[in-house]
């Protein structure tokens, strides 16, 4: 009898333990890593601040960059904007996916009697997200991006008379970004970023657009 009570004894002592060393393993089964965090289908919308510009060519000469003609300013505007992407885990910190990102823009300056507009933006390409803990994350992108450009109004040309503009055309090229997200819960999030695109050949110009935007989302 004194055996059966002392081994229900032990039984009874080793059962905290058992059941101490289950919620241990649980905990560590259920452990969550950044990347894990910052991954799945989002949505967000954005505000931003952008210029056009044609630079000037950079040429090599030597040991020297020398610019050769002169940098062409079309103006500045605020935007709205979304974008919609996906991002995978593919390491404890580590993100990666497909992005579209749709912007509209009051870009106009005038001159002479004609106007140009940048009313639309969009792009298209790859995310990769570094991130901190369940909070932080930096990200670049690289994809491919078109501008929609306007030209509209009226010029008197000394040579040819009067020149009549009403064109609206879309023009190609890179698109990059990079920025910072903050989550504040495991939806909510709010990022800044710096991008940076060009489109070749525009009317014999080849634009580059910089914006500084701000935005707001949620991830699923």
């Amino acid at each position: 009898m004194k055996k059966i009570v002392f081994a229900l004894a032990m039984a009874g002592a080793c059962m905290p333990v058992a059941a101490h060393a289950q919620g241990e393993y649980e905990e560590t089964d259920d452990y969550v890593t950044g990347a894990e965090y910052k991954s799945g289908f989002r949505v967000e919308g954005r505000a931003f601040y952008e210029s056009i510009t044609d630079p000037a060519d950079i040429e090599y000469r030597g040991i020297y960059y020398y610019e050769t003609g002169e940098t062409y300013d079309f103006g500045s505007g605020v935007g709205l904007g979304f974008e919609v992407g996906y991002d995978f885990p593919v390491g404890e910190n580590v993100t990666v996916g497909p992005y579209f990102t749709y912007d509209f823009s009051n870009l106009e300056t005038c001159e002479d009697g004609v106007c140009f507009e940048a009313p639309e933006y969009w792009a298209t390409g790859l995310q990769v997200g570094l991130a901190s803990g369940d909070t932080g994350l930096l990200y670049g992108k690289l994809g491919y991006g078109q501008q929609t450009v306007a030209l509209t109004g009226t010029l008197d040309d000394p040579d040819f008379g009067i020149i009549t503009f009403d064109e609206r055309e879309s023009f190609g090229g890179y698109n990059f970004a990079f920025g910072y997200e903050h989550g504040f819960s495991e939806t909510i999030y709010a990022r800044g970023e710096l991008g940076i695109s060009g489109s070749n050949d525009v009317y014999g110009f080849d634009l580059q657009r910089v914006i500084f935007g701000i935005s707001a989302g949620a991830r699923f």
